[in-house]
């Protein structure tokens, strides 16, 4: 008997892919949902820059406040760590222990130098990192001192690495919630995560709740996409989407596989999408590898966007980066200045400044006097 043939996969645009990110990325139209659970089906929020998450949540929930995701840092419903990438990222409690554990291998092995102690050794160390961590808050400079006392090298590069093991791999230390806050401009202090953010997650499981996040938040996507978002490894991934029910395959149009959750909206191609701001680091722009960043940005602008180590602040127009964004203020004014890639039409126009001064009135609340510069 001859074996089955796959019917083959429906293709997508590429307008057909941006508006489905934008309508899981909450870009579409504002929602009217919890931070936590926003978190959540986001794939959680970048979080290099303090202000980035409130701007993130302001720019997809409906009649977001400040005091929302700050009550809920201070809760500790939500955390600030080193996770997806080896970047810093806000993340639910109640996902975090799958996300650490899924992403740990990628953390763990982005650089090893030679002699480096083995993981019997860094176990030790993990648990007496987390011990002092546990006693207060501490600077990474005091867990530097504490590192070199505990294992002495005269390798700098060594010393640096364990630094980046005890900070961010094996351990996975948090923020104090202080630096998680909007406001928060000063070095950061690490704590050790409680007792109940440590519990023990199947590896399965968690494998499974990283591409379903992902898959929900910035789907259809190629298996590549995941791992370059997660820094999982390609096999667990694999592995996961095998086991997964309800997953659909689509190709796009350079003929790659795409996979999917059946049940994500995939809007149609002439949706109309409105004036939205994106953070700095905005997830909706970092979701996918380099070429698949083309669903939402340019490529004829990548390099003003995305350069070094910075992707800054942009603004969409029709679903699209159409340019950079820029703020600030003095005693009297706040000021949000629009910077486009090309000239914008008449109605793109007044559409951004509606929303910008939304924006700079929620940036910098007490503020006399704000404005857009168009």
């Amino acid at each position: 008997m001859p074996s089955a043939v796959r019917a083959p996969s429906p293709t997508l645009s590429l307008r057909e892919l941006n508006r489905a990110l934008l309508a899981r990325q909450m870009l579409l139209e504002r929602k009217k949902v919890n931070v936590v659970k926003a978190i959540e089906d986001l794939a959680c929020l970048q979080g290099q820059w303090a202000p980035s998450p409130y701007v993130a949540l302001w720019s997809r929930l409906a009649g977001f406040k400040r005091e929302q995701l700050t009550g809920a840092i201070d809760r500790g419903d939500v955390v600030k760590t080193t996770i997806m990438r080896a970047t810093l990222h806000l993340v639910s409690a109640r996902e975090y222990p799958a996300y650490h554990l899924a992403t740990l291998d990628g953390r763990f092995g982005a650089w090893r130098p030679p002699g480096a102690p083995d993981l019997k050794q860094l176990a030790k160390l993990h648990a007496k990192v987390l011990r002092f961590a546990s006693a207060s808050p501490r600077t990474r400079a005091e867990i530097q001192e504490f590192v070199a006392k505990e294992s002495p090298s005269n390798d700098e590069r060594m010393k640096s690495w364990l630094v980046f093991v005890a900070i961010t791999s094996g351990n996975g230390l948090l923020w104090d919630p202080a630096g998680a806050h909007f406001e928060h401009r000063k070095l950061a202090r690490y704590v050790a995560p409680p007792a109940a953010l440590r519990r023990a997650v199947p590896e399965e499981t968690a494998y499974e709740l990283v591409v379903r996040r992902h898959l929900g938040a910035f789907g259809p996507a190629t298996v590549q996409d995941i791992a370059s978002w997660s820094s999982a490894r390609m096999p667990h991934l694999r592995a996961a989407l095998g086991r997964l029910k309800g997953v659909v395959r689509f190709t796009d149009e350079r003929g790659r596989e795409l996979y999917d959750l059946a049940r994500a909206p995939r809007p149609d191609a002439d949706t109309p999408a409105p004036a939205r701001f994106l953070a700095r680091f905005d997830a909706a722009i970092l979701g996918h590898v380099a070429p698949e960043r083309t669903r939402i940005l340019p490529e004829a602008f990548r390099k003003q966007v995305i350069f070094s180590a910075e992707v800054w602040t942009t603004f969409l127009v029709d679903g699209f980066v159409a340019g950079r964004w820029t703020i600030g203020a003095t005693k009297k004014e706040a000021i949000l200045e629009l910077k486009p890639f090309a000239k914008l039409g008449r109605a793109d126009r007044a559409a951004l400044v509606e929303e910008g001064e939304k924006l700079v009135r929620f940036y910098y609340p007490e503020t006399p006097r704000h404005g857009v510069k168009a």
